[in-house]
């Protein structure tokens, strides 16, 4: 399978472009919504065989997991692991990241909605409180999570565990990168939040800016960078995680 690239607004669209499919593997589904208004997004429900996480990209979001329901604001971000019940609505226009961990016949399910068919994926109704205990849940608002500090760029760990890494990254002018490398066991991909960093996928160099997507699927050459001249920001997601965040902080 090729690289992804999709630069702000490309994807595929569905439900007139209010949901946008950024990322569709096995391993990884990651859409990107807008809620124009204050609307209900899923009831509370929970996934038996995957985790569900959200980073909030602009407004508000209410999410419930097991039994508390919290506000998100730009830069927060949720994760509700297996069993555990949860669902969202916005309070008012938002606009937000939805990460599926694995699939979970997630985008298959979109899809057939979108064309008026019943669909249906890994997915149980369920009252609040009444699935696994949401202990194993985060909650993040902007700007926590694990700081690691290197010389040209800082890496917060925002959700490290078996299903998924969610790493933002802010770099700084001249962050050199990783050499470029696959990996044979994950998808590794990327979300620009702020500035115009590079990325390498295949055999292609891009300059891409704020709401652009680039992901590498098992056996893709890939790297990122930041030549500059201003600062970046980006979400790094490994789907499996592989123990990724574990390899920054040793390497930090």
């Amino acid at each position: 399978m090729p690289g992804v690239v999709h630069r702000p607004g490309e994807g595929e669209a569905l439900f007139d472009g209010r949901i946008v499919i950024k990322a569709n593997f096995d391993e990884l589904c990651i859409t990107e919504s807008l809620f124009p208004d204050a609307r209900v997004g899923a009831d509370p429900h929970f996934h038996r065989h995957h985790a569900d996480s959200f980073y909030v990209l602009e407004g508000d979001l209410a999410v419930l997991v097991d039994d508390e329901e919290k506000m998100l604001s730009p830069g927060a971000c949720v994760c509700a692991p297996q069993e555990v019940v949860h669902g969202f609505r916005s309070t008012s226009r938002a606009r937000f990241l939805n990460f599926h961990t694995p699939d979970g016949g997630f985008a298959r399910n979109l899809q057939a909605r979108d064309r008026g068919e019943p669909g249906g994926f890994d997915s149980v109704d369920a009252p609040p409180g009444s699935g696994r205990p949401g202990s194993e849940a985060v909650f993040l608002p902007p700007g926590e999570g694990e700081r690691l500090e290197g010389d040209t760029r800082i890496a917060t760990i925002k959700i490290g565990r078996k299903e998924l890494s969610l790493i933002e990254f802010e770099l700084e002018p001249g962050f050199e990168g990783p050499d470029p490398h696959t990996h044979d066991d994950h998808v590794d991909s990327f979300y620009v939040l702020e500035g115009e960093p590079e990325f390498l996928v295949d055999d292609e160099r891009l300059r891409l800016g704020a709401g652009s997507y680039a992901g590498a699927p098992i056996g893709v050459v890939h790297t990122f960078s930041n030549p500059g001249p201003g600062r970046a920001r980006l979400l790094n997601v490994h789907a499996p995680s592989r123990e990724f965040h574990e390899s920054l902080r040793r390497g930090n």
